[in-house]
């Protein structure tokens, strides 16, 4: 029988472990294969067959202390013979029923957890496959975003070979202004008339400044005059006034004296033995007292007559005052038209000025066409050698041409270089006259503002104009000094001048007309020119446009690079750190095989004594299974049969603990695994809103760079237009500037004959 229940346990152990190993491996395995490492696995089984073991020794010693429990009492209840219980078939029916049962609940229980751990693997395989389907896409986004960085770059690169190219052209243009040198002499002279004029407008200002600051002085000093004169009328004024004041309070004190005398005699005259001293003062009192009066108004018709006087002088004070200030405005609107004047010629100048530049536009126009025609010169020159290489005499001859060329292009090249020097000095020159007329455009405008603001600040405006006539007098001095350099040149000129004047006088006339439609045509030119800085100024805010956006692009991408290296970061953290754990709970794996390697060692000792144990038990069973078999025949006592199913509820009840610790550990393996699905989930849709992200942002710099293209060609076709209308402006008064030379050579000559 003790050999029968040992099979028993040990089948129902084996059955347990299994159905117990086929949940907890199908549970485990994805957990094991997805997050742990084969040889993690490999651990995980070890420990798990060393906890079976001890369980089926701690069975096994159970069942055979009852199984001892059970022969003691079956002798102690041996001649108890009188109660008769169930058969032994009975018993064995019945427990045979409990384990059917049992089998059954813990079949169904296995394949609860088999059909949850498929579908738990089945929903990992479906998750992975997302994932990997999601990785690929977005892989290929991504090189799709890199192959059109590439073209964008491709792109970039084009753009500055473009503009190397014209940077190159604008070189070689700068080089062949120094071919046309010969004709910046002729702006020299049309500058040194220009310095003449200059002067000549300098000096005329500083006349007018001369004038003006002389009215002011006279006007200042008869204002001055004028103030004291009414300052000093107000003293007196006010001196009488005080007086008269004081005069007044005297009348009332001795008018209020006379009262009380008055009443005094009047108290006086019931005595009437002094009733006539007292009319004799009576009398003197009145009579001086109409003295007074008489004398007060003699003086306050005195003070009335001085005070009129004084308001007249003040009237007439007044009156001049305002001739003067009269004067002084009609003075000072002189002045503004003299100045106005002034602005006008300054103007002119400048309008001559900006002619001239439209000249030497011309002239590189020109150049540029020189240039044009040395390449088609080179260009022969290469076709001619290639084909005359066979012979030794043109060859020589070339070369002997090539060396007077080369003599010829350095004697062009120094020529070039002084003419250069030249043309800088000429700039230097224009730009000193430039800058001579705005400060006098910048004093002009100053006067113009001090005029407005003199009435209010008198004082302050003599002084600056002091400061400015002493700075004026300074330049004067330089253009003095000037003017001497340029007088033995000016000296040749005046004989001729002096010959001239009686044709100048004649060809006025036709002058004036002419200056009339230069007039016109320097408007347009104007006019044109304003286009151009309009288009320039577009182009230029076109291209600060591009510039912005680039950088905040660029700034866009470092902070998407820093995000992603932050990301990189705290995921390395977290690697780092589950390597960590990992390495700790290795180690307390290890050391918990350790132990339970120990322990399997005290319990393979305890179960060897166990083991001897038995052999003695099942010899001492032998020689009882008769008297048992008669015992259970006979008598199977409730007793035995209570501490049996007490037993079989023991057992159960670890065994439900133990199942019920298997679930709670398969639970927390399912929360892991949807936890970690969840994860995967965000980090996917991360992904994908990152890739949406990057789509956008590769468009929106498509179109950035398709508008961009789109401005680029508007502003080359205005450009062309620009240049176009430029060419026939420039074409046209070339005409026109031929056609006037023409009618005046025609008209010197027809003068100049006889």
């Amino acid at each position: 029988m003790y050999d029968n229940l040992r099979g028993e346990v040990r089948k129902k152990l084996h059955e347990e472990h299994g159905g117990d190993s086929s949940s907890q491996s199908s549970s485990s395995c994805s957990n094991s294969e997805s997050y742990f490492s084969p040889e993690e696995v490999t651990a995980k089984s070890s420990s798990s067959c060393s906890n079976c073991e001890p369980l089926e020794d701690a069975i096994l010693k159970d069942k055979i202390v009852t199984s001892n429990i059970e022969v003691k009492e079956s002798v102690e209840n041996f001649d108890v013979e009188h109660q008769n219980f169930q058969t032994p078939m009975a018993y064995s029916r019945g427990s045979e029923s409990g384990e059917f049962f049992k089998d059954l609940r813990i079949d169904q229980g296995e394949e609860k957890l088999i059909t949850e751990s498929e579908w738990s693997n089945e929903k990992l395989k479906e998750k992975e496959d997302e994932i990997l389907y999601l990785t690929d896409e977005f892989e290929l986004r991504e090189k799709e975003r890199l192959y059109q960085i590439k073209g964008l770059e491709d792109q970039v690169a084009s753009k500055k070979v473009e503009l190397d190219n014209l940077c190159v052209q604008k070189r070689e243009l700068e080089e062949q202004l120094v071919c046309k040198s010969k004709e910046l002499k002729q702006m020299d002279e049309i500058n040194l008339s220009l310095e003449a004029t200059l002067l000549e407008k300098d000096d005329q200002f500083s006349h007018l400044l001369k004038e003006f600051d002389e009215n002011q002085l006279n006007s200042t000093s008869r204002i001055d005059d004028l103030m004291a004169n009414s300052s000093s009328l107000q003293q007196e004024v006010d001196r009488l006034n005080a007086e008269r004041h004081e005069l007044e309070q005297k009348l009332l004190h001795e008018t209020k004296k006379g009262t009380e005398q008055v009443k005094v005699l009047a108290e006086k005259t019931h005595f009437p033995h002094v009733n006539s001293p007292l009319h004799q003062e009576v009398d003197r009192s009145r009579t001086e007292r109409n003295e007074l009066e008489q004398k007060l108004l003699h003086e306050t018709k005195k003070r009335s007559e001085k005070v009129k006087d004084l308001a007249e002088k003040t009237h007439f004070s007044e009156l001049q005052k305002s001739e003067l200030e009269l004067s002084f405005e009609k003075k000072s609107h002189e002045a503004f038209d003299r100045v106005k004047d002034l602005t006008e010629r300054t103007n002119y100048l400048q309008q001559e000025l900006e002619a001239l530049r439209n000249q030497k536009a011309e002239l590189e126009l020109e150049v540029s066409e020189c240039h044009v025609r040395i390449e088609n010169m080179k260009e022969e020159l290469t076709s001619t050698t290639l084909s005359e290489k066979g012979l030794k005499s043109e060859v020589k001859s070339l070369a002997k041409e090539k060396c007077d060329m080369e003599e010829k292009i350095m004697d062009m090249n120094q020529e070039a270089y002084h003419s250069e020097l030249q043309k800088e000095k000429l700039n230097d020159k224009i730009m000193e006259l430039e800058t001579k007329l705005l400060g006098k455009e910048a004093e002009v405008g100053i006067l113009q503002k001090k005029h407005e603001a003199y009435m209010n600040d008198m004082s302050t405006q003599s002084s600056t104009l002091i400061a400015r006539i002493s700075s004026i007098q300074k330049q004067l001095q330089i253009a003095e000094t000037e003017k001497q350099e340029f007088y033995q040149s000016l000296m040749q000129t005046e004989k001729k001048n002096t010959e001239l004047t009686i044709k100048i006088a004649e060809h006025e006339k036709t002058l004036r007309g002419m200056q009339d439609v230069l007039n016109k045509s320097k408007e347009e030119q104007k006019q044109m020119q304003i286009q151009l800085e309009d288009s320039k100024s577009n182009f230029h805010n076109t291209e600060k446009k591009l510039e912005e956006m680039m950088e905040e692009l660029h700034k866009k991408f470092e902070d998407s690079l820093r995000i992603f290296s932050r990301r990189i970061r705290v995921a390395e953290q977290l690697h780092i750190e589950n390597k960590e754990w990992y390495q700790k709970t290795r180690n307390s794996y290890e050391k918990e095989n350790k132990d339970l390697k120990e322990k399997n060692a005290r319990h393979e000792m305890g179960l060897r004594g166990i083991n001897d144990i038995s052999l003695t038990a099942s010899d001492m069973l032998g020689s009882l299974d008769g008297v048992a078999l008669k015992f259970e025949e006979c008598t199977a006592h409730f007793l035995n049969r209570i501490s049996k199913v007490s037993c079989e509820l023991q057992f159960v009840k670890d065994w439900v603990m133990r199942k019920n610790k298997a679930m709670a550990h398969v639970k927390d393996d399912f929360d892991c695994l949807l936890a970690q699905c969840d994860e995967k989930e965000a980090e996917i849709l991360k992904y994908r809103e990152k890739v949406w992200k990057s789509e956008n942002k590769v468009r929106e710099l498509e179109k950035f760079i398709k508008d961009g293209e789109e401005t680029m060609l508007v502003l080359k076709e205005e450009k062309r237009e620009a240049i176009r209308q430029l060419c026939v402006w420039i074409d046209y008064h070339r005409s026109r500037s031929d056609y006037y030379k023409r009618i005046l050579l025609t008209e010197f000559g027809r003068r100049s004959a006889p």
